[in-house]
């Protein structure tokens, strides 16, 4: 006894949202960890910036007053194996000068990263600070802080979090494209061309490889990823250890052929569903 698959034509058909959201879960999985990870950086980068580098962009912008401050000690510039100053990202080389300054009858402490060789411990140095936040202060000409590119929030914003934004949108579009084969797709018999596993992917995962010839009597050729335990990846792993594979139901889009799903007579035999009839020949 042999069967055909006769396709009739209904109503749209209802699909489960769950495999619909697994597929293409490997984008998912990774856009979601982009944007998670690269937001988290960048809002951490965010509340550093309103330490040194806020107070280095007010003194800036100022106003300011200016006082002489006396220096307590002065750090050694960091140097490589060979006893060489190794410069900052700027290609300047830098030392950092602690120094306290008396202010509206109150001693206050600061410090800032000078050029190196610029000051030495006893000598003074003109201090510029906030006049009511006296303890936002530097040495004239020298830096709280000096910006890295990749301690940017913004860089990271752009350079991770867009990029996973993009992927998700991507993974979207696919979701879009399989619930649309699935609901309004025709369907056609395909054959299957070859199964092989994947590797180094959880759950266990099987790539398909099929023909199917669409509305038009035109040959395509589809593929996608099955999970191992499902009714199709049961299916295909009984029909490769028998050394023979049986005609399965594909459904493909009326336009665009190329985006096919290939399913199990099975799946289109809910109470809902009854437009798949196998007729015995």
């Amino acid at each position: 006894m042999m069967h055909e698959v006769r396709s009739i034509p209904t109503a749209p058909r209802s699909v489960r949202p769950g495999p619909i959201l697994a597929h293409r879960w490997p984008l998912l999985a990774l856009g979601v960890q982009l944007i998670v990870i690269g937001g988290l950086w960048a809002w951490m980068l965010f509340l550093a910036a309103g330490a040194k580098p806020s107070d280095q962009r007010r003194l800036d912008e100022g106003p300011v007053a200016q006082v002489t401050a006396t220096v307590n000690r002065v750090d050694e510039p960091l140097r490589d194996r060979n006893g060489e100053l190794v410069p900052w990202h700027d290609v300047i080389g830098r030392q950092h000068v602690h120094y306290s300054f008396r202010h509206r009858d109150h001693d206050q402490p600061g410090s800032s990263f000078a050029r190196v060789g610029d000051y030495q411990v006893g000598s003074t140095a003109t201090v510029e600070l906030l006049p009511d936040e006296p303890n936002r202060n530097r040495i004239v000409g020298t830096v709280l802080h000096v910006s890295h590119a990749w301690l940017e929030p913004t860089n990271w914003l752009i350079a991770v979090v867009v990029p996973g934004a993009l992927v998700l949108l991507g993974w979207l579009a696919g979701v879009f494209q399989l619930r649309q084969v699935l609901v309004h797709g025709d369907v056609a018999v395909g054959t299957v061309l070859d199964v092989a596993p994947v590797r180094f992917v959880l759950p266990e995962m099987l790539r398909v490889a099929f023909v199917f010839r669409d509305h038009h009597a035109a040959t395509w050729r589809g593929r996608h990823w099955v999970r191992v335990h499902s009714r199709l990846g049961q299916r295909l792993c009984q029909q490769l250890q028998a050394g023979r594979f049986e005609p399965m139901p594909v459904l493909h889009d009326r336009r665009f052929p190329q985006w096919s799903r290939m399913l199990v007579p099975q799946d289109f035999l809910p109470a809902s569903l009854h437009w798949i009839e196998e007729l015995p020949v």
